[in-house]
């Protein structure tokens, strides 16, 4: 199975109430990025996720002040990743080839668990 190298960014997002990383993320090349909030980068198996609304793709490669005093973000993480599997209850991520995520949902506001797992070299 071919899949498309699509982009991703992580931002480290301060200056708010609960400081958090922000996990965007392409689902098709060009689109809006689907976004996740985690408490930790990279997340370990268990850690919990909210999904946002998507963001705009600019966020790919914006630094800076975020508009309404809402805080500010800096990249802390940024490649291509593929999106090994998609559905309403399960994603599955591959990052820049080296490593896997399985976000899987808790059927309840848009709460996700993680699942950190390890790529065998060559796959």
């Amino acid at each position: 199975m071919d899949l498309a190298r699509l982009r991703y960014v992580v931002l480290r997002h301060e200056g708010v109430a609960d400081p958090h990383f922000d996990l965007m993320i392409e689902t098709s090349p060009g689109s809006e990025l689907a976004t996740c909030r985690v408490s930790e980068w990279p997340p370990v198996t268990g850690a919990k996720l909210v999904r946002l609304p998507a963001h705009r793709s600019s966020y790919l490669t914006y630094e800076g002040s975020i508009s309404g005093g809402r805080g500010s973000v800096k990249r802390v993480a940024s490649g291509t990743c593929e999106l090994i599997e998609l559905s309403s209850t399960v994603w599955m991520i591959r990052f820049d080839n080296a490593w896997v995520l399985r976000l899987i949902s808790r059927g309840q506001q848009d709460l996700w668990d993680a699942q950190r797992l390890a790529v065998p070299p060559g796959a």
